[in-house]
């Protein structure tokens, strides 16, 4: 063990990777001493003094542990850029999200934000399109998108599943989303969903005039499949594919983003089982590392929170995740306990954030407040709930939506618009 790697005085070079952590140290065990250790962990040394740990590997590789507050429980750890392959996600989090969960002199460990330089950024794409490339292809200015989830999530066939996402593309909502659970299954094959799917979607253009959009989830079992999936909808005139990024893993997420150079599909990220690494605010890693890693692999949009609706998340967090992604580059501010604010992103384009999860029509006032004009709201329920059914409840978003932009009251508002008024008595009343 290193007793040199804490140095509260050592100020962290540009072309280091910098993390916070808060890190909770078992009984017995000081800040310091726990804080080496996982220094170590994470790079170049391990428990034990090494005779294989030579000087010059120390000096040229060792980390440092530049911050600790004692009473926040937070440290803040520099890596020599070395330390990690370029363009590889995996590696990376083998090292600062690796073995050091499992080391005993730790109670609580959780990896809160890690700053990257710009000679690690420019090993990776990127977002292809981003949100200024999503509202071109849209031909959307100046207002936030409007998308839902099909549901029941599953037990719809293709041809069911195609009709809902009709009514509500035709009821003024921009893009259908599969759920995160529906991929291949025998009631609703990929291949039937998608082919008929798009073709609704292209009746829902001719209908409304509007450029529409439909996330098809092209998760799977193996890259190779997943690929194929994606290359389907591309065949089939589709402008996204939808990923759940932690259940196929980050090489999984790379893998499809390196085959989207030439497919150039839009891609969006489905956090489903994040809550399993981010949930404990002792221990696993935030979701602002979740997404500020998915904006640096190169997906175009990714599910953030709400602040509002059924999923756990606090304003305070997820618009620092907003920000975080959606940002061509952050202002210079002083480092918190939150997260490092002056991460350049140089060429790297903002993410589209989104927010999902237990939203309906009569929200929009607060979203748009909360979030602003650069976000995609999306409803699953709280649109196919709606007394009126899909269409309705697609109606009632979009009338929402322009009366908060415009500032009206919804219950006015409602006055003139029956599916706005049966969302109001319905969630309101």
């Amino acid at each position: 063990m290193r007793n040199d790697y804490v140095d509260l005085k050592y100020k962290p070079k540009k072309n280091e990777i910098c993390c916070m952590y808060y890190m909770e140290s078992a009984k017995g065990v000081s800040m310091e001493e726990a804080a080496t250790h996982l220094a170590g962990e994470s790079s170049i040394d391990t428990w034990t003094d090494i005779l294989t740990l030579s000087p010059a590997i120390a000096k040229k590789l060792k980390p440092h542990v530049y911050f600790i507050d004692k009473r926040k429980k937070v440290i803040k750890v520099a890596y020599n850029i070395e330390l990690f392959e370029r363009g590889s996600v995996p590696q990376l989090l083998s090292a600062i999200a690796g073995n050091i969960y499992g080391m005993r002199i730790l109670d609580n460990l959780r990896l809160i934000d890690f700053l990257f330089p710009s000679e690690y950024i420019s090993s990776f794409d990127g977002p292809l399109y981003g949100i200024k490339g999503i509202r071109d292809i849209f031909e959307i200015k100046g207002r936030p998108l409007l998308g839902t989830i099909v549901k029941p999530k599953v037990g719809l066939n293709s041809k069911e599943h195609a009709r809902i996402a009709y009514e509500a593309w035709s009821g003024g909502i921009d893009i259908v989303k599969d759920d995160e659970n529906l991929t291949s299954q025998s009631f609703n094959t990929f291949e039937e969903r998608a082919n008929l799917t798009l073709k609704m979607r292209k009746r829902a253009e001719e209908k409304t005039g509007e450029k529409k959009g439909y996330m098809a989830n092209v998760t799977a079992g193996t890259v190779d499949e997943m690929v194929r999936r994606a290359k389907l909808v591309k065949n089939l005139g589709g402008r996204y594919a939808m990923v759940d990024i932690l259940t196929v893993g980050w090489t999984g997420l790379q893998s499809l983003r390196e085959a989207n150079k030439d497919l150039k599909l839009i891609l969006h990220a489905h956090r489903a089982m994040h809550a399993a690494l981010t949930r404990n605010p002792k221990h696993g890693m935030s979701m602002l590392s979740i997404a500020k890693l998915s904006r640096l692999i190169g997906v175009d949009q990714v599910h953030i929170g709400t602040a509002i609706g059924k999923m756990e998340g606090g304003k305070k967090e997820i618009l620092e995740i907003r920000d975080e992604i959606a940002m061509a580059s952050l202002a210079r501010l002083p480092e918190s306990e939150s997260y490092f604010h002056e991460q350049r992103w140089y060429h790297i384009k903002p993410v589209f954030p989104v927010a999902s999860g237990g939203l309906e029509p009569t929200m929009l006032p607060d979203l748009v407040k909360i979030f602003g004009n650069d976000c995609i709201f999306q409803f699953g329920g709280g649109l196919h709930a709606h007394p009126m059914g899909t269409n309705a409840g697609a109606k009632a978003a979009r009338q929402a939506l322009d009366a908060s932009l415009k500032k009206i009251p919804l219950k006015k508002h409602a006055e003139n618009h029956p599916e706005l008024k049966a969302a109001l008595d319905k969630w309101r009343s």
